[in-house]
């Protein structure tokens, strides 16, 4: 008979207390650590690189875009492909929270019950869940919750309660989705499920704004003319297909902005636009501002600038 592994308990009073009843880190992981409980409830995100994680009992290979809840009780280790640091790392982030911090996110989530439920039932009576991060929106929300955690900015806990509640509810969708009947066998969506379907292409877009996206296209991926397709995105998003395709190339010109130092023309063909012109025109009737002074303002809030 096979030897039973033994399960350490991490405790809550290692990372959270009553004056901070969440954190918020980013691990490189190893062999280290042993299998262990949690006192407390965990948000995890594979940042980079691939691994396994040992969730009671069982071994799931992951890699950068999963997302895992775990509720209070779930046994669980991360463990890098490879032992050999510089053979590959497993970046993962955590969100660890409290009972108190927990009571929070249920009031903030207007008592759903989903919510509820997944927040007050501890392991096994709350399953562990893993979604998939398909637009990268989840690790812009860890993006978030780890550099405003880190700073301790003005009403920080607030702003990380956000985030974390937003992660919940994708994780309940998630999991409903999961449930839900399966489409046809070409894996074409059903008409009923146009819902579904335009979600996906607003995922699409979301992913790779800067491609030559093609609404007749996406209406014949999900089985509609390309008028009714139209119609149904304008219903589901309150704005047009080529209205929604904009947004979506100027959110990404906006992160193109703070994060590099790429001259604005080259911004615009990377965001998709060929026409600078045109591009500085939209910029500023989406932002109220200049691609310019976007930047600018973004390096004097880093540098810690603005009104006082």
């Amino acid at each position: 008979m096979a030897a039973k592994r033994s399960v350490g308990v991490t405790a809550s009073s290692m990372y959270l207390s009553e004056a901070l009843p969440v954190h918020v880190n980013r691990v490189s992981e190893s062999f280290r650590l042993e299998l262990h409980r949690h006192e407390f409830y965990e948000i995890c995100y594979v940042g980079e690189g691939k691994g396994f994680h040992y969730i009671e009992g069982e071994t799931l290979p992951v890699a950068k875009g999963d997302l895992f809840y775990l509720p209070v009780g779930a046994s669980h280790v991360f463990r890098p492909s490879t032992p050999d640091p510089d053979a590959g790392r497993l970046i993962v982030y955590n969100c660890l929270f409290e009972e108190s911090f927990a009571s929070r996110l249920i009031d903030a989530a207007g008592g759903d019950p989903v919510i509820r439920a997944m927040l007050e039932n501890p392991y096994p009576e709350q399953p562990w869940l893993r979604i998939r991060d398909r637009d990268g929106a989840l690790q812009r929300s860890f993006a978030v919750m780890y550099e405003e955690f880190r700073l301790r900015r003005p009403h920080f806990v607030p702003v990380v309660l956000a985030e974390t509640l937003r992660l919940l509810v994708e994780l309940a969708r998630g999991r409903e989705e999961a449930a839900a009947p399966a489409g046809n066998s070409e894996g074409v969506p059903r008409m009923r499920d146009t819902d579904a379907a335009v979600d996906e292409v607003a995922s699409l877009l979301r992913r790779a704004p800067a491609e030559a996206h093609s609404a007749e296209r996406y209406a014949e991926r999900c089985g509609m003319s390309e008028r009714h397709f139209r119609r149904r995105f304008k219903e589901r998003y309150g704005m047009t297909f080529l209205e929604y395709v904009h947004q979506c190339r100027i959110q990404y010109s906006c992160e193109l902005l703070a994060a590099t130092t790429d001259k604005v023309a080259a911004i615009a063909l990377q965001a998709g636009y060929k026409d600078i012109a045109f591009f500085n025109r939209l910029f500023k009737k989406t932002t109220g501002t200049t691609p310019g002074a976007y930047r600018s303002a973004g390096a004097g809030r880093a540098n810690g600038g603005g009104a006082p």
